[in-house]
């Protein structure tokens, strides 16, 4: 996968994932958006493409599913030496934690 074949490719999956990834966030389906998410998330691990991090911050890491407010999603900023966000799956409750830079 090497020179100007593999950067359309790469080219095509990153248009494909943001194509799934802006349905799994418009839709209200449940089972679509996991499904959307799940093949978006596998797809990037097949062809090992980098998930774009404006999505793969909304993503779970332990479940594969999206962080909703409505679903009970929490997000904590933390202050001091560690300045970061906490984000706690309403689904599985698994934490997350984002530092921010300074």
């Amino acid at each position: 996968m090497g020179g100007a074949a593999g950067r359309d490719r790469g080219r095509t999956v990153l248009m494909e994932v943001e194509r799934l990834m802006e349905l799994a966030l418009r839709t209200e389906d449940g089972v679509l958006r996991r499904a959307a998410v799940r093949h978006a998330v596998e797809l990037c691990r097949r062809t090992r493409t980098r998930m774009p991090r404006r999505y793969s911050r909304l993503i779970c890491r332990k479940c594969l599913s999206l962080y909703k407010f409505s679903e009970g999603s929490r997000f904590r900023v933390k202050r001091g030496r560690t300045k970061g966000v906490v984000v706690i799956c309403g689904n599985c409750g698994a934490v997350n934690r984002v530092p921010l830079r300074r």
